[in-house]
């Protein structure tokens, strides 16, 4: 028996920004707010070809459809996911990796990446694995030093191994005050964070959104000692992540300047609410594409547990202040 041709995508509108509102009827997604005109055709990111509405009919339980033009397998979930970020597909631009399509935010031509990825056979077949999940992270914090100061939020942009993009972002409440100089910069109060949740449970929540996703940070040397630190301290068990450090991949592609914002920048990369955790991170995953598809060095990479050492000197040595 076939099922009704509309189907609701319980996903928010790109343009009116109204929950549950997306559906697929045919070939067209279109948002149902009778006071919205969003409403695009689609066509098959491959081939281009104009889509019958039985083709995102499926067998129950799968997934994916069949494009009858050029027979690639395509998933549901990542139009949803192009549609809901604002995404295009790029053939001018393809995968340097596997000749296929790239998409990039609509609002900037930069930062290229694979229609396929993480499932590029050319990526996977390089990087050991049948496919990778990435984490963009940045922390905001109420100063520099470990011993005297406080993560206030945790921003991150995660790409699963689907090849779809999830956000985790949460204030902390210190224990101490946020000063007006870090206010300055950042933009968080005392007031956003009072309320907020402790460390210890914004930090497990974080941990399970990352799973064993590789960690992507601009200067990992910052980042990764709070986030290791704050687990020793805390008893929380931490995985054996991969690491890579945008700063230094940056510095090894001999970069003029490698701060965020001098890269940003230079590749006309958008970065609103810069020194926010969730803006700073999001800038990070297309300054990580911009980097990976320049190929001029390899992607630095660590291990989470390299930081092992200087991590429990710094708990063995605070370990009094961090209890108080």
């Amino acid at each position: 028996m076939r099922v009704s041709s509309k189907i609701n995508l319980n996903k928010k509108c790109p343009q009116c920004k109204k929950e549950n509102t997306i559906v697929l009827d045919q070939n067209k997604f279109l948002c149902e707010n009778p006071d919205c005109d969003f409403c695009i055709t689609y066509l098959c990111p491959i081939c281009d070809q104009d889509l019958k509405p039985e083709n995102f009919f499926s067998p129950e339980n799968n997934p994916y459809f069949i494009c009858p033009g050029c027979k690639s397998e395509i998933a549901l979930q990542k139009i949803q996911h192009l549609i809901e970020n604002n995404l295009v597909v790029d053939k001018t631009t393809t995968c340097h990796y596997c000749n296929g399509p790239t998409i990039h935010r609509k609002e900037m031509n930069v930062a290229h990446r694979c229609f396929f990825f993480p499932k590029c056979s050319g990526q996977t077949s390089l990087f050991g694995a049948q496919s990778e999940a990435l984490v963009f992270l940045d922390f905001e914090t109420t100063g520099l030093d470990i011993a005297k100061n406080n993560i206030i939020e945790i921003g991150a942009l995660k790409i699963d191994e689907e090849g779809n993009e999830h956000i985790f972002q949460t204030f902390i409440k210190p224990t101490n005050s946020v000063s007006s100089t870090i206010t300055k910069i950042t933009g968080i109060t005392n007031e956003m964070v009072e309320n907020a949740p402790t460390l210890k449970d914004s930090l497990q929540a974080f941990l399970d959104y990352v799973g064993n996703a590789k960690i992507v940070a601009h200067n990992t040397d910052f980042d990764i000692p709070w986030l290791y630190t704050a687990a020793l301290l805390h008893k929380i068990d931490l995985k054996s992540n991969q690491v890579i450090c945008t700063y230094k991949w940056a510095k090894a592609n001999h970069e003029p300047s490698c701060s965020l914002t001098a890269l940003t920048r230079k590749y006309k990369i958008l970065h609103a609410n810069a020194h926010r955790a969730l803006a700073d991170a999001v800038a990070t995953k297309e300054l990580f594409f911009i980097f990976d598809n320049q190929r001029i060095a390899p992607r630095p990479i660590k291990n989470i547990l390299d930081y092992q050492a200087l991590s429990e000197k710094l708990v063995s040595k605070y370990e009094s202040f961090f209890q108080a």
